[in-house]
């Protein structure tokens, strides 16, 4: 009775298929937007991706600041931005994403938003940075995030050229915050869809 159950079951949905009456279903998405020139930031990036990516029943999108589209912000649950620092500020590239998000009516009111950065050394204005981003966040009425951990308090960063983290790949504790953060985030997102 089951076996004839389950085809009766296959068959019906072949049918919709072919019908055009079998709707995907939709899962909120995170839009995780990052420039890199060196490749550290993207790095973060997929770090953070992957902390996304453990959250059932959520989608996200991973791209340079560049190749993001209008329409992939609008329909964002939430932003995850990222850059290096440059020069205590965020990367123009960065800087020129924000500025071409749709302002009026507010359209990213109530999406959240989180942030993550790369920076040569300590205190050379990894937060800085970070508080840049969320402050423009803020003013497009962004609910702002911070990582899983007090240490990544205000979002995820990475130092990349000094001392011990100087001439290599992004130290994996760095790695795991940007990982946690997109965990983190991911998990605020389904609870704000329910």
């Amino acid at each position: 009775m089951k076996n004839k159950n389950f085809r009766h079951h296959l068959i019906l949905f072949f049918f919709m298929i072919l019908g055009g009456n079998v709707m995907a279903q939709e899962f909120p998405s995170v839009l995780i937007a990052y420039y890199s020139g060196s490749g550290n930031t993207q790095a973060m990036a997929e770090a953070v991706a992957i902390g996304v990516e453990q959250v059932e029943k959520v989608n996200y999108t991973i791209k340079p600041v560049g190749e993001v589209s209008e329409e992939e912000v609008l329909n964002a649950a939430a932003i995850i931005l990222g850059s290096p620092v440059y020069n205590a500020n965020m990367a123009p590239q960065v800087q020129e994403f924000i500025n071409s998000w749709p302002f009026e009516n507010r359209p990213l009111k109530n999406k959240i938003g989180a942030v993550f950065v790369t920076g040569g050394g300590f205190s050379l204005g990894e937060e800085s940075v970070m508080f840049g981003m969320i402050r423009a966040m803020l003013v497009h009425g962004m609910l702002i995030i911070g990582g899983a951990e007090t240490e990544a308090a205000f979002g995820a960063s990475a130092i990349t050229g000094e001392g011990d983290y100087t001439g290599k790949e992004v130290d994996t504790l760095f790695l795991k915050k940007a990982e946690g953060l997109g965990k983190r985030v991911a998990e605020l997102v389904l609870k704000m869809e329910m």
